[in-house]
């Protein structure tokens, strides 16, 4: 297995809800980590049954077969394959058939070659189950139980595995709910057994070395950090197109391994993983804006075209302006907000409404033609990966280039804004969008009486 630069555990794992990605796509993404001179690949998909909701089942011979081929290219890319397991759902702590049946199952991985393995139990209930009570004190020690007992399995059967285990409040606002589970994991956790972590949030802006610290002294050992930044599977309306930031470089020394889980659509992952891989391998500085049109221009050839127009660098990095970050958007982004409050004003900045409304129709007229050229893309992966939110964002354009010069022009008679092309209840409709309308959210998406 390739060393990273910098002797972290870093790589990618595949553990957000939703369509698994492929054998095909994998294998490209071994790639990526290869060449980003990175180390590990974690296997957990939420929507593997058999990795979840179905724990107990073991894998047939079909999933045995692709299992066994993804073990074997991972491995040959150089990088640590890691299997992981979420039995916390239904699992009883103290039953001697389900340590057994999950004995059995880490053994059928063993079989097709897997050395290392990741237990989980993220999102699951945060109490310890009734059936378990007499037993355990607590849910920390039921897990640190079970996690132990697994660790003396697999070390009987492979030599110094990788065992990875994720808390149940796996980052800081969790914590604070339930303040004595981590200082239990860090007292009754075999001290070998590695430790996810996902920051102060679940997905986190930014992540101070401060925090990790923090961190570390409860659970007795520097955690991994289980990377969100770029996953998308809470909110399947956005993609994270931006560079790997809001980590300042002193963090690598804090942890014992970033691990980022990205969008679920595997072709949209470029830019986040090779962000990521200039920030692991950044020696004295690392700028998130320069590793971002770096990564664009790395990009660009995955979208080449018979069209008369081809996606050029510029539009890819309008599209990963708009499509940026969790909690901001790129240079372009925020100028196009800012030209369309100006006009929204209900009173433009003398001569600036006219200027305003030809630049942001503009930049409408950019977002549309981007559609259209990438609908010419031989990559057709990649644009059905891309297709939704952009055709989202054509509509959008136009409706806001309409509404622009509506708001630029005198208003004369009274008339309010109207589209021809949208009818009542076409436009964001549906139940979910109904719901969205009555909650009690501003919009920067603050929960509470903020709209009175």
């Amino acid at each position: 297995m390739q060393t990273s630069s910098n002797g972290l555990i870093c790589g990618v794992v595949e553990g957000f809800y939703g369509r698994p990605w492929n054998a095909r796509q994998r294998h490209q993404l071994f790639g990526w980590l290869r060449s980003g001179r990175m180390n590990t690949y974690v296997y957990a998909p939420k929507a593997d049954l058999k990795h979840r909701n179905r724990w107990r089942e073991p894998y047939d011979e079909v999933e045995c077969a692709e299992l066994g081929a993804l073990v074997r290219d991972c491995h040959q890319h150089g990088l640590r394959f890691v299997f992981g397991l979420s039995p916390g759902l239904d699992i009883c702590f103290s039953s001697q058939p389900d340590f057994q049946a999950l004995v059995d199952k880490l053994g059928q991985l063993i079989g097709l070659g897997c050395r290392d393995f990741a237990l989980l139990f993220d999102d699951i209930p945060s109490d310890l189950p009734r059936s378990d009570v007499a037993a355990f004190g607590s849910l920390a020690e039921a897990h640190c139980d079970l996690a132990n007992r697994v660790a003396q399995s697999l070390r009987a059967q492979l030599a110094d595995p990788l065992i990875l285990f994720c808390p149940t409040p796996y980052c800081g606002r969790m914590a604070i709910l339930n303040p004595d589970y981590l200082p239990e994991v860090g007292r009754l956790l075999d001290s070998r057994i590695q430790v996810f972590w996902t920051g102060p949030e679940i997905v986190s802006g930014t992540i101070p070395s401060g925090s990790i610290e923090a961190v570390s002294a409860k659970i007795g050992r520097k955690p991994v950090l289980w990377d969100n930044l770029h996953a998308n599977d809470y909110d399947l309306r956005r993609l994270n197109l931006g560079p790997y930031s809001g980590r300042p470089l002193d963090l690598r020394g804090a942890v014992s391994g970033i691990l980022l889980n990205p969008n679920c659509q595997f072709e949209s992952n470029f830019v986040p993983v090779h962000t990521f891989s200039d920030y692991l391998n950044a020696e004295a500085e690392y700028d998130p804006r320069a590793a971002f049109r770096r990564a664009v221009t790395g990009w660009l050839p995955q979208f080449a075209s018979d069209g008369a127009s081809p996606v050029t660098e510029q539009d890819l990095e309008f599209m990963g302006d708009v499509f940026y970050l969790p909690y901001g958007f790129g240079d372009r982004a925020r100028d196009f907000l800012a030209l369309f409050r100006e006009l929204c004003r209900e009173v433009p900045e003398p001569g600036k409404g006219a200027e305003a409304l030809r630049r942001l129709a503009a930049e409408c007229s950019a977002l549309m033609g981007l559609f259209e050229k990438m609908c010419d893309i031989r990559n057709r992966d990649l644009l059905h990966a891309l297709y939704p939110l952009l055709w989202e964002l054509k509509e959008e354009a136009a409706l806001i280039r309409a509404c622009a010069a509506w708001l630029a022009s005198d208003r004369a008679g009274g008339v309010g804004f109207q589209s021809q092309e949208h009818l009542p209840h076409t436009y964001r409709g549906g139940f979910v969008a109904e719901l969205q309308r009555l909650l009690p959210m501003d919009s920067a998406g603050f929960f509470g009486d903020h709209t009175r």
